[in-house]
């Protein structure tokens, strides 16, 4: 992996490349120098402990199995180590091929971009050419249509002047209607409210008269009301009267229809007058007799 970085550093851009420490290369071999070292001193250390390992296994035959599934495991592994150390090249030998073709890449997009700033100016004057073209046309353009607009807006005030003429003649005309039309509804509520008073004051007479006509019967004289003679004694009096004002009482009359109840109301007061008269005849009647 080490390897694989510091040659990636030695192919990539020149933009990148400016952070790269100055000593990156000779580091490098250092380190793979190193550890190519420190693989051989291992290596060597390892086959001699296997050597003393295979003595003891023959001096002892416990030691064999170990020694065994030491040696496959170091098989094992050195086998995974191997296979690791060249999947590292190849990804290195592929970065590198990539970085290569990056690079070709970006001189081409480079050339491309260049081509395309170039066209793109050109693509530019000729735009700028033909929007200073189509800036004069669209002035005199603009000169004409300011011409007709203004023309446009003097028939157009000259319209609004007869519209807002014509809209004032219809309002005084709306206005002097809705005056007749009000006096008019004036006129007639004036007309109803006097008869509608006609009326009133027609139901009112009509009452009156229905109430004269219904205390007719009870507005005769007192011993007539009370049903006595003319010459009865006070004592007769008040008899008949508490008798007669307990028919018509109206806490004796509580079921009967408002006009029963009414009746019976005109009754009572025609009781009360008549009784009244009778008692004012009999005081002036006493004066009489005693002066005789």
């Amino acid at each position: 992996m080490q390897v694989n970085h510091q040659q990636c550093w030695s192919f990539a851009p020149s933009g990148a490349r400016q952070y790269a420490p100055e000593t990156s290369t000779k580091s490098g071999v250092l380190r793979r120098t190193l550890r190519r070292l420190g693989g051989q001193t291992i290596v060597s250390a390892f086959v001699l402990i296997d050597i003393a390992g295979l003595g003891f296994a023959l001096v002892a035959s416990i030691w064999l199995a170990p020694w065994v599934a030491i040696n496959l495991t170091a098989l094992v592994l050195g086998s995974l180590s191997w296979s690791e150390d060249r999947r590292i090249q190849r990804e290195s030998t592929t970065a590198i091929r990539r970085q290569g073709e990056e690079l070709q890449r970006e001189a081409e997009r480079q050339q491309q971009a260049r081509y395309l700033r170039e066209a793109e100016e050109l693509r530019e004057a000729e735009r700028r050419q033909r929007e200073e073209e189509d800036e004069r046309a669209a002035q005199k353009s603009l000169q004409t249509a300011l011409r007709q607009a203004q023309e446009q807006l003097r028939e157009a005030e000259q319209r609004r002047y007869q519209v807002e003429k014509e809209r004032e003649t219809q309002r005084q005309q709306s206005e002097q209607a809705e005056r007749l039309r009000q006096a008019e509804q004036q006129r007639r509520e004036a007309e109803q409210r006097r008869r509608q008073a006609e009326k009133e004051r027609e139901a009112q007479r009509n009452r009156r008269r229905e109430h004269n006509r219904a205390a007719t019967p009870f507005q005769s004289d007192w011993w007539i009301v009370l049903g006595v003679a003319p010459s009865a004694s006070k004592d007769e009096i008040v008899r008949k009267y508490r008798h007669k004002i307990k028919q018509c009482h109206p806490d004796r009359l509580g079921g009967l229809a408002p006009e029963l109840l009414h009746l019976a109301e005109e009754q009572a007061k025609a009781l009360n007058g008549a009784y009244a008269n009778a008692m004012r005849v009999r005081r002036y009647a006493r004066p009489n007799c005693a002066a005789a």
